[in-house]
């Protein structure tokens, strides 16, 4: 029981580093960081272990069977389309020169879209002319983090994903930094200025000039100089240190699932890619697939693809 628990502290650990790694490993110079993520990270894990695990498949994708599959047929245009996306796909290749597997799994993405177009239908036994329907295309094909095996594909997809909510975190934090850092800059410069002001005041310039004129550049500047130290002012203290990014990012992962999300879509397409209604469900095959999004950002379905090394190398 130590043994296994052990085991499981040490994996967490690894992940943790990893993820830090990849995002910013600044965080490490804060006590404690690791004991401090410990129960967010394990929260997204969760999650994100759920989330990986609804997306179908694996499906075998396959130039030969776009005319014969119909996952494959919804997803492509034409066996060309499938066989330029696997032989184009430098990941996919790479992965299959080093490792000398026969079979891969991995994520395959696309962007899907629903335009309504007018062709003929079918009322009881009358055919209709331009009767609105629903054709849903499919481009922008990707294929990501392949592997051996499905259980090696979903446990670097839920790496992935720690990494997408590390990069949230990351990007609040530098956003804030980068502000902090300009606000500062500027707030030097007009400081300078001032002090430059108050020692010719104070000189012979003044002796030789008599009584100066006010300036409206200085008061301006000392206006400014007051809105920016608002504005500093208003930032948490610490905001922009590794351990404010350790707060966001610990926040991120204990609400994994405001930042990245999936949904099963299961529609009918007949042989042209026309959505199908109940009433003409025997005329259209079944396809899931899963719909990730990262809100205000991106949303893509998905599925998981067995893809032969002969279809990416030859």
């Amino acid at each position: 029981m130590k043994k296994r628990k052990r085991k499981k502290d040490d994996t967490i650990v690894e992940w943790i580093d990893r993820m830090l790694q990849e995002s910013d490993p600044s965080i490490r110079k804060v006590p404690g960081y690791r004991e401090q993520l410990r129960q967010p990270f394990e929260n997204a894990m969760g999650y994100l272990e759920g989330l990986i695990s609804s997306i179908p498949g694996p499906f075998s994708i396959s130039a030969d069977q776009w005319d014969k599959d119909p996952l494959t047929h919804s997803l492509f245009v034409d066996p060309n389309e499938v066989k330029s996306l696997l032989q184009k796909c430098a990941e996919l290749k790479s992965f299959f020169q080093t490792t000398g597997v026969k079979t891969a799994v991995a994520l395959l993405t696309a962007t899907k879209k629903e335009r309504t177009i007018f062709g003929t239908g079918m009322e009881g036994e009358i055919i209709r002319r331009d009767v609105p329907q629903v054709a849903v295309e499919f481009y922008d094909h990707r294929v990501v983090a392949p592997a051996a095996s499905e259980d090696e594909n979903r446990q670097e997809l839920v790496h992935r994903g720690l990494y997408v909510l590390a990069s949230n975190a990351l990007e609040e934090f530098m956003r804030i930094k980068s502000l902090i850092e300009e606000l500062n800059g500027e707030r030097r410069i007009l400081d300078y200025k001032l002090k430059i002001h108050t020692t010719r005041e104070r000189g012979i310039q003044r002796l030789l000039a008599g009584s100066l004129e006010p300036d409206s550049e200085i008061e301006q500047a000392r206006q400014l100089l007051g809105e920016i130290d608002k504005q500093l002012m208003e930032f948490e203290q610490g905001s922009g240190t590794p351990k404010d990014f350790l707060r966001k990012l610990e926040k991120i992962l204990f609400s994994a699932g405001n930042f990245l999300t999936e949904k099963a879509i299961t529609m009918r397409l007949d042989w042209m890619g026309i959505k199908q209604d109940d009433v003409s469900a025997e005329s259209g095959n079944e396809i899931n697939l899963a719909e990730l999004e990262i809100p205000d950002r991106a949303k893509r379905v998905a599925v998981l693809a067995s893809i032969d090394a002969g279809e990416c190398l030859s």
